[in-house]
């Protein structure tokens, strides 16, 4: 599997926006340009590994949350991304989502085959 980068651009840009920090205080404590940190966020260059462990360590994540949209096995990163969004829900929206899960599984249950047959292609 490689490595999508347009969702690693987009995990940066949350994260650092979540911690209220600009690009240019990114880019100075990971020690690379402004211009590097907006062509990360918006998928206009492959970042090496080095740089995306630089940047894990400046906005206080693991290389796994930037790059979980890529690894095959990343459960544990969207459980507690799943977590982070219900611990915001209503108490009307908590009583919901049981019955939302149930069928989002039973209906990716069907749409599970095509999807497959397409990836292989």
């Amino acid at each position: 599997m490689s490595v999508d980068y347009v969702k690693l651009g987009i995990r940066v840009r949350i994260r650092r926006e979540n911690l209220r920090m600009s690009q240019a205080e990114v880019a100075s404590a990971a020690g690379i340009s402004i211009q590097h940190v907006s062509n990360i966020e918006n998928a206009k260059t492959k970042v090496s590994l080095e740089r995306i462990v630089d940047i894990a360590n400046v906005l206080g994540c693991s290389v796994d949350e930037l790059l979980c949209d890529s690894m095959v096995k990343s459960k544990v990163i969207y459980i507690n991304e799943v977590a982070g969004l219900i611990e915001t829900f209503t108490d009307m929206e908590m009583r919901a989502l049981p019955e939302f899960l149930r069928s989002y599984k039973h209906f990716g249950r069907i749409l599970e085959k095509p999807i497959q047959q397409e990836d292989a292609k």
